[in-house]
C-alpha cells in the first residue's frame, strides 16, 4: 500500500483565474484610475484605494500564474502535504486533525465554498517558517481572523470533486501517521 501512496499532486481549477481574467479590465482601469489621481492631485486617499484594489486581486493574480506555470494545487506524499498557493509544507506527523468544512455563506449571495481544514500541533512552527516577512507578518495577524483556520486546501481552487479530493487527503494523513 506505500507504494500506492508515494506522491500524488492535485491540479488547479480554472474555474477561479477565469474569473479574473474577465474582471481583470475593470480591475486595471480602476487601480490605475486612482494612481493617475495621486499622481495629478496628489491624493493620498486614491493611493490607498488603488493599492487596496490589488490587494484584494493579488491572491487571485497569483494562483492564476501557478496554475499558468503548470503547478499543482496540492501535492500530497507520504511524509507531507504541500499547498501551493499558500506555499506550505505540512509535514502529516505535526497534524492533529484533517476535516472538512465549509465557508458557512448562504448560497443566495454567493456559491459555498469547501475548505479541508488542517489542524496542526504547533502553527507557529509554520508561521515563522515563511521567509517574506510582510507575508508572515500578515498570516500572523490573521491567523485567527478565518473561520476555518490558517491551514487550509480551499477546495474552489482544486480541480475534482469536493468529496473525493477529502478522502485522497485523508488516504495519506492516515498513511502518513502510521494509521
Amino acid at each position: 500500500m506505500a507504494d500506492e501512496l508515494e506522491r500524488e499532486t492535485l491540479p488547479f481549477s480554472p474555474m477561479k483565474p477565469i474569473l479574473l481574467v474577465i474582471a481583470a479590465p475593470a480591475f486595471y482601469v480602476a487601480f490605475l484610475n486612482n494612481i493617475n489621481q495621486f499622481i495629478k492631485e496628489n491624493n493620498i486617499e486614491a493611493l490607498i484605494i488603488g493599492f487596496a484594489v490589488f490587494l484584494v486581486i493579488w491572491p487571485s493574480i497569483k494562483v492564476t500564474a501557478l496554475m499558468l506555470a503548470l503547478r499543482p494545487a496540492v501535492t500530497l506524499t507520504n511524509e507531507s502535504i504541500t499547498i501551493t498557493a499558500t506555499g506550505y509544507t505540512i509535514y502529516w506527523t505535526d497534524v492533529k486533525d484533517v476535516c472538512m468544512a465549509d465557508s458557512g455563506e448562504s448560497a443566495v449571495r454567493s456559491p459555498q465554498s469547501y475548505y479541508v481544514i488542517i489542524s496542526v500541533r504547533d502553527p507557529e512552527k509554520y508561521l515563522k517558517a515563511i521567509k517574506n516577512p510582510f507575508t508572515r507578518n500578515y498570516r500572523w495577524i490573521t491567523r485567527n481572523w478565518r473561520s476555518t483556520g490558517a491551514f487550509e486546501v480551499d477546495l474552489s481552487l482544486v480541480r475534482g470533486d469536493e468529496d473525493e479530493i477529502l478522502h485522497t487527503i485523508l488516504r495519506y494523513y492516515q498513511a502518513g501517521r502510521g494509521f
